[in-house]
């Protein structure tokens, strides 16, 4: 299923695409690193959508109980062990009952317990739609999926062994070096589940299938695209990779409280200054620089927050609208009003808006519509600025119109970004 975004534009038309974001492993809170591809993947997918592809939003659930950190999660559990240790983990864990399990079992249990509060975060508070959430142990391990590609690569010749352990031809393909797949102690790696994965969506005959993955994993983008070599996957396989994301105030390094050990939680920054305020200042970069959130840019209730400047501008023109709303704009006076300057230079950003989605569409830089909007709501201003739109019994029906589509423009932009647009301020 794909988000209730009406289809503006047809680039895409009837593409299918595949868009796993956060995949935050499942054993605490998310931080503010993980913001940033959370509200990059759900940005892009809004403009697939809008522009006639079918999306698959997904997370991809890292719960497989031979996983370590689900291992070390079940010795938290069962209290002997100190890892992924938080305030908020010691009370799940007292509510819970691990009786009888061992450390595997524990951790899955657990594992599944934080998944569940994390999913709730997602969709009722940071407002993102997955509408996939495919678990490592159920669709790979438990499935026989993992053990199927494993025999699969071996019948194709693609694997070895050496040391005890299973490795794959990586290197023919691309890759720096071949990579293990099966350890010596007989337990399947990551990177096993990761081609079971992919293999999985590419099988399910998407044309576009696009990871956005945390800092830790750029080694990881040079393998898969060996893999995809390997499989002769049809269909084109991008991997973004997001950059970390850092505090300042006042052009110094800041902190927050912190309530879970020495990381800032997602949830923190969003009580602290709203999602509209973090939706924006988390995309207004691309997404392979380091990022710098200003805390006191974000509250300011002012022009100088880019936010607030956008929003207000979509409320002064809601105000004209209403005020003016006994008449219907019939695009007469529009040839007049154009050539003032400032009417003419809102007209032209005004026609640049498929043009910004297209290119969203085609190079996935995210940030081009933070950019265009706040661009917009300027031309908007100094148009307001210069223009009289409505006199004291008569109103300007060229400028009126123009400002109509500022608006549903603004609208548009805004709702693309999950940001709301009031109409009061």
């Amino acid at each position: 299923m794909e988000k209730k975004i009406n289809k503006g534009y047809d680039f895409l038309h009837g593409k299918k695409i595949n868009v796993e974001f956060i995949s935050a492993n499942p054993t605490g809170e998310l931080h503010i690193g993980h913001g940033r591809g959370a509200f990059y993947g759900d940005i892009l997918g809004n403009v697939f959508v809008f522009s006639g592809a079918r999306i698959i939003r997904e997370y991809y659930v890292n719960d497989s109980r031979e996983s370590k950190q689900i291992i070390e999660l079940g010795k938290t559990a069962l209290g002997t062990g100190e890892q992924y240790k938080t305030s908020k983990l010691l009370e799940i864990i007292k509510e819970t009952d691990f009786s009888g399990m061992d450390e595997k079992e524990a951790g899955f249990k657990l594992a599944g317990l934080i998944q569940e509060k994390t999913e709730e975060f997602i969709e009722q508070k940071l407002k993102i739609s997955h509408f996939n959430w495919y678990s490592e142990d159920e669709k790979l391990s438990a499935s026989g999926l993992n053990d199927k590609v494993l025999a699969d690569l071996e019948e194709e010749k693609f694997i070895y062994r050496k040391d005890g352990a299973v490795w794959l031809k990586t290197s023919e393909y691309g890759d720096d070096e071949d990579r293990v797949i099966v350890r010596s102690d007989g337990t399947k790696s990551y990177f096993l589940s990761d081609i079971s994965y992919h293999n999985d969506k590419f099988v399910g005959g998407y044309d576009k299938v696009i990871n956005i993955w945390g800092a830790d994993h750029h080694g990881h983008v040079k393998r898969m695209q060996a893999v995809k070599k390997m499989f002769g996957w049809k269909g084109e396989l991008k991997i973004f990779i997001t950059q970390l994301v850092s505090l300042k105030e006042n052009g110094v390094s800041a902190k927050m409280s912190k309530r879970a050990g020495n990381v800032v939680l997602l949830e923190d920054l969003v009580d602290e200054f709203g999602l509209d305020v973090v939706r924006w200042f988390f995309s207004e970069k691309s997404l392979n620089t380091h990022m710098e959130f200003d805390m006191a840019l974000a509250r300011e209730h002012s022009a100088k927050n880019p936010v607030f400047y956008v929003q207000y501008a979509h409320a002064r023109i809601c105000s004209i609208l209403e005020k003016t709303k006994s008449y219907s704009p019939d695009g007469s006076g529009i040839s007049d009003i154009v050539k003032e300057n400032v009417a003419r230079a809102l007209a032209v950003k005004l026609l640049e808006f498929p043009e910004v989605i297209s290119g969203i569409a085609e190079d996935y830089q995210v940030h081009r519509l933070t950019t265009y909007v706040y661009e917009l709501a300027s031309a908007f201003a100094q148009f307001y600025e210069k223009i009289r739109i409505v006199g004291d019994e008569n109103y300007n029906r060229g400028a009126l119109l123009l400002a109509e589509n500022a608006k549903n423009t603004l609208s548009k932009s805004l709702s693309l970004l999950g940001i709301s647009a009031p109409e009061r301020m």
